[in-house]
C-alpha cells in the first residue's frame, strides 16, 4: 500500500489515507443521545395511550421512509477516537441494490464508494490504491456486524432489522415517546448500572407518537462490548407524503470509538440515475492479513 504523503490532500483528507478509517466510516454512522429529540409535555407528564408491541410494529413499518431512488448530499464531521474531520458526500441509493458515494472536501473528490448487497468497493485518490471485498470480510476486520440492508435503514432512517418476533419485543413509553425493545428499559437501566451482562444482544427502538417516525435507534451487545446509538431529527417533508431525517447522528464503541454527525442537503427522489466507478489502472489492491 502506499504510505507517500500527498501534503495538499492530506491536509483535508488525513483521515482517508488510513484503510481501516476509511471501512468505518463506509458502514458506521452513529451518535449520542445528547441529541434526542423529545416531543411536548403536559403539565410536567407525558400522556400516551398504551399500545401493544404489534400496534407499534404496524405503525413503525407503515411510516417507514418509501423510495426507488435516493439522490442527497450531506456535510458529515467525523470523531474517529480523538482524530477529528469534517467532508461532503454525494450519495446515490438504487434501493435495495445500489449505494453510491462520492467523498470530498473543499469541491475536490478524495475517494469514491459503490456498495451492493454483496460486495463492498473504493478506490482512494490519495493513496492511489483501491479496496475490493464483502461484508463478510469487513464485519470480521472491525467485529462489528454490518450488511447492505443495515447501512441503507441507517441512511434514512428506517428501522433495523432487529424484530422478528412480536412476542418477544416488548412495547413502553420513555421520555415521552413510544418504545419498542427485546428488553424493558429499567432492566437494562438495571443491568448496565451494576456492570452486568446479559447473554443475548439488547435492541430498542425510539419513536414519536404522532408520525411513528424513528427518533433513536439503540443496540447492544455484550459480549463482544460493543454498542450502537443513533438519533434522527430535524424530519421534513420532502414529497407530498413523506418525511425524512435532515439531520443523523451516531456513535459507535467497539474497537474503535466513533461520532459521526450528518447534515444532509438536497433530498431528491425517483431521479435518474448513473454510479460511476472505474477503478485507475496503476492503482493498488489494499489487502489485510488476519492476525494470528
Amino acid at each position: 500500500m502506499n504510505n507517500h504523503p500527498v501534503r495538499f490532500f492530506v491536509s483535508v483528507f488525513g483521515f482517508l489515507k488510513q484503510p481501516v478509517y476509511f471501512i468505518v466510516l463506509l458502514n458506521f454512522f452513529f451518535i449520542s443521545c445528547k441529541h434526542q429529540q423529545k416531543i411536548a409535555l403536559h403539565t410536567g407528564k407525558c400522556i400516551l395511550d398504551p399500545r401493544s408491541a404489534r400496534a407499534l410494529t404496524t405503525n413503525l413499518k407503515s411510516n417507514e421512509f418509501h423510495f426507488d431512488r435516493l439522490n442527497a448530499k450531506f456535510s458529515a464531521e467525523t470523531t474517529i477516537d480523538s482524530s477529528f474531520n469534517s467532508f461532503t458526500i454525494s450519495l446515490r441509493i438504487k434501493k435495495d441494490s445500489i449505494i453510491w458515494m462520492s467523498i470530498s472536501k473543499l469541491g475536490i473528490e478524495g475517494a469514491r464508494v459503490l456498495i451492493t448487497k454483496d460486495s463492498v468497493k473504493f478506490f482512494n485518490r490519495l493513496s492511489n490504491n483501491y479496496f475490493k471485498g464483502d461484508f463478510i470480510f469487513i464485519n470480521k476486520l472491525l467485529n462489528i456486524p454490518v450488511d447492505f440492508d443495515m447501512l441503507q435503514s441507517l441512511l434514512v432512517g428506517n428501522s433495523l432489522p432487529f424484530y422478528n418476533e412480536d412476542d418477544k419485543i416488548k412495547s413502553g413509553v420513555d421520555h415521552c415517546q413510544y418504545t419498542l425493545g427485546t428488553i424493558r428499559k429499567y432492566k437494562l437501566r438495571r443491568v448496565i448500572g451494576k456492570g452486568k451482562e446479559l447473554d443475548d444482544a439488547v435492541q430498542s427502538i425510539y419513536m414519536m407518537p404522532r408520525t411513528f417516525k424513528i427518533s433513536r435507534l439503540l443496540f447492544y451487545d455484550f459480549n463482544p462490548n460493543r454498542s450502537l446509538d443513533a438519533s434522527f431529527i430535524d424530519y421534513t417533508q420532502i414529497d407530498s407524503t413523506q418525511l425524512f431525517p435532515l439531520k443523523i447522528n451516531y456513535t459507535i464503541k467497539a474497537q474503535k470509538n466513533i461520532t459521526i454527525d450528518i447534515r444532509y442537503t438536497k433530498p431528491r427522489l425517483n431521479e435518474e440515475q448513473s454510479f460511476p466507478f472505474k477503478i485507475p489502472e496503476n492503482y493498488e489492491q489494499i489487502s489485510y492479513k488476519e492476525k494470528q
